[in-house]
């Protein structure tokens, strides 16, 4: 069961395990679609003050709090890692990973928000539209997840990984790989909201396929963790091609 979120690769691992809880111990559709909706929530409340904050902090200071967004940044870091290499863990890891990602995501919001007035909240109501259409286009089998569309868009997101990882290894020696502005950038974001977006049917379907195949109840939070971490870079990348875009 391949797929394009790193964090349901673990899904291989755990399939066809016995499950000795009866149906009561069984991870459902049902649960995962409260579980996300929960950890989204929680992401957007938390990520809704932390901007406040920021905003507040930088009219009563005159200076951004950077510390706290590096801080929060690393911490939901390691708290994915670790979710992601100990699923049983996920009811405690995910809500919490939530927090600290919502702390992240809000500072960084207010740093877009300063300088594109306006530009988080479109960014947040596109990034739902996004998500609501392609779980329609899942449910209706208008686009089918197969074998050679799973290695497309996993072979997409590894690309992907790489190349920013390079831009960032040689921006700290000044050196500039992808341009920040103009027609050139405006299309790389373009094809990786693209990919984000397409990224979102696989993990639907894996995670289906994780349900019936009868795991652990605890999967529910585990998978409501895999879908959070696509929507998150998601709504990064729509933030960044609607900044291009001013």
């Amino acid at each position: 069961m391949q797929t394009s979120n790193p964090t349901l690769g673990t899904l291989e691992k755990y399939s066809g395990q016995v499950n000795f809880g009866g149906t009561d111990g069984v991870a459902t559709l049902s649960g995962t679609t409260t579980k996300a909706l929960l950890l989204v929530a929680l992401t957007f409340v938390v990520g809704y003050f932390s901007l406040v904050y920021s905003i507040n902090s930088v009219f009563e200071t005159g200076t951004f709090p950077k510390v706290p967004m590096y801080g929060a940044l690393i911490v939901a870091f390691i708290l994915g890692l670790v979710t992601t290499f100990k699923p049983n863990l996920s009811p405690i890891t995910a809500p919490i990973y939530s927090v600290f990602e919502g702390i992240a995501l809000g500072m960084l919001s207010a740093l877009f928000e300063f300088k594109y007035p306006g530009i988080v909240s479109t960014a947040v109501i596109s990034t739902f539209t996004v998500v609501i259409a392609m779980l329609f286009l899942w449910k209706f089998k208008i686009i089918v997840p197969t074998a050679k569309f799973r290695a497309v868009i996993t072979g997409a997101i590894a690309g992907i990984a790489i190349l920013y990882l390079l831009n960032f290894v040689l921006h700290l020696f000044h050196i500039t790989l992808l341009p920040d502005s103009g027609p050139l950038s405006i299309a790389v974001s373009l094809i990786v909201c693209t990919v984000a977006a397409l990224s979102l049917i696989l993990d639907f379907d894996s995670i289906q396929s994780a349900v019936e195949q009868g795991l652990p109840k605890y999967f529910e939070y585990y998978n409501a963790f895999s879908l959070l971490v696509t929507i998150c870079w998601l709504y990064v990348e729509i933030l960044r091609l609607l900044s291009k875009r001013e």
